[in-house]
């Protein structure tokens, strides 16, 4: 028996049928998992700064041993900082203060969100593009730091 209905868990997870704000709406979810995933280790980290001087500099050194894997790892973290911070002050301007959306409309097949209008998208795209400048920029300086570049 064929089904009628062309919806469903497997077809909502399919990427291609994502406009921009499910795909903001999932970034948004990974990036916040991504820093919560860095804030265990990084809580552990700034607790050996009450064992001394001792502690600190032997956690430091074994982090430096990392070698390029600790700057690939900071450079998911300040991308994930960096878009997580900007798409929730959109959300804020957006779900307190009412800005960037436009009239509601009556939901009318095949059902197009309504909340995206032009300004919601400039808003996105503009978050988007600052926020690949600044990792761009991140990623630049820690290969400076580790001398790949100069």
């Amino acid at each position: 028996m064929k089904s009628r209905y062309k919806s469903g868990l497997w077809r909502s997870l399919n990427p291609t049928k994502y406009n921009i704000e499910r795909w903001s709406y999932t970034l948004h979810r990974i990036t916040g998992v991504i820093l919560v995933l860095y804030l265990i280790p990084h809580v552990f980290e700034i607790y050996h700064i009450t064992l001394g001087i001792q502690g600190w500099n032997a956690t430091m050194s074994e982090l430096s041993s990392l070698g390029i894997l600790e700057k690939i790892g900071l450079w998911i973290v300040a991308g994930s900082v960096l878009y997580h911070g900007a798409n929730g002050l959109r959300l804020i301007l957006s779900e307190a203060f009412e800005a960037f959306l436009g009239k509601p409309d009556l939901p009318k097949y095949p059902y197009k969100p309504q909340s995206l209008g032009r300004s919601q998208k400039i808003v996105i795209y503009t978050i988007i593009t600052i926020v690949m400048a600044l990792w761009i920029w991140a990623g630049l300086y820690l290969l400076a730091d580790l001398g790949i570049i100069g």
